[in-house]
């Protein structure tokens, strides 16, 4: 059974899901319908066994669940079986008194009057305090020992002798930030730069260092990583380096290349899911460095100078998508 229950008007429904998304990138399963009721299943049965399975509800509220019979149904459900409930309020709007009976004494979070995904990570934290604790295991840090025999792992170690963190491949130190405090650090330069010679420069110095970064490391891990130039040999360094980057949390990369050896072309994306230099809050366009890094990197793993990444999604563009993707374009 899945840990959370989902509950929303259907005028709500891209919200609804949009949060579903984010819970689920984040390891959290969920349950919504009707994505989640199996074809030629009773619905209603589907939908009480789901509550009665889960750890916890979530109700999408808004001024859409007033005249919904479905979504009232499902909250006295929750209540009938005694399953903890954590209402999500969209829009500021006054509540029946059907659901201030049953939701007066919940706690719930407030996801308004900023856009919804701005609180995403404000509601994982929530729902994963209020999600039954798997048992820790205990923990052994040891002296990490020099790699003689090629490349064994992407995750970094910690060396308590010297209070610092490495990359046991090529045993270089490693800098861990929390996320905002980057982004605030990078937003406050691009203003100062934004305010000194504009916007247009601004982002393209950040691409400029971005691109600068993208291949300085990908030149280091074709050194390291010994493929040839084939289609296949091309691909396998691209999915090596979006697990590499991907695990050492720059969010969830992945890449879908269109390569033709016959007419030497070469598309396809390349996406980041929950991207770590995303301003949300400001929309300041740091983000202009991924963008640069990841061209870096293409370039070298592809050998060629003549591509280019196009913007064809952008957290900063939408509410809810929390996903970069960018198109390989030839020049």
């Amino acid at each position: 059974m899945k840990q959370v229950f989902v509950s929303y008007a259907s005028a709500d429904k891209a919200v609804a899901y949009e949060i579903v998304e984010y819970l689920e990138n984040s390891g959290v399963s969920c349950f919504i319908a009707p994505r989640d009721i199996d074809g030629g299943k009773a619905y209603a049965k589907a939908l009480m066994e789901a509550i009665e399975g889960c750890n916890l509800v979530v109700l999408v509220a808004s001024s859409a669940i007033l005249p919904s019979e479905h979504v009232l149904n499902e909250v006295e459900a929750v209540i009938n079986k005694k399953k903890e409930m954590l209402p999500i309020l969209i829009e500021d709007f006054e509540m029946s008194d059907e659901y201030k009976y049953y939701l007066g004494r919940k706690q719930w979070i407030t996801a308004y009057p900023e856009s919804v995904d701005t609180y995403f990570e404000k509601i994982r934290d929530l729902i994963a305090d209020k999600l039954p604790k798997k048992e820790a295991k205990p923990v052994i840090i040891e002296e990490p020992e020099v790699v003689k025999d090629g490349p064994k792992t992407t995750v970094f170690e910690y060396v308590p002798s010297r209070g610092i963190m490495i990359n046991p491949e090529d045993h270089q130190r490693n800098v861990s930030f929390r996320t905002d405090t980057f982004v605030n650090m990078m937003g406050e330069i691009y203003e100062k730069v934004d305010k000194m010679v504009g916007e247009d420069e601004a982002q393209e110095i950040f691409f400029n260092s971005g691109y600068a970064g993208g291949k300085n490391f990908a030149e280091r891990i074709s050194n390291q990583w010994d493929f040839g130039y084939s289609v296949d040999d091309i691909k396998m360094k691209f999915d090596k380096w979006c697990k590499f980057d991907s695990a050492v949390g720059w969010g969830k990369f992945s890449a879908n290349l269109e390569l033709d050896e016959e007419t030497d072309s070469i598309g396809g994306t390349i996406c980041i899911n929950e991207a770590f230099i995303v301003d949300n809050k400001k929309k300041r366009k740091i983000c202009y460095f991924i963008k640069g890094y990841c061209t870096g990197v293409a370039e070298v793993l592809l050998n060629s100078t003549e591509i280019e990444l196009v913007c064809a999604q952008c957290p900063l563009n939408s509410k809810f998508k929390t996903q970069c993707v960018l198109e390989i374009k030839a020049k």
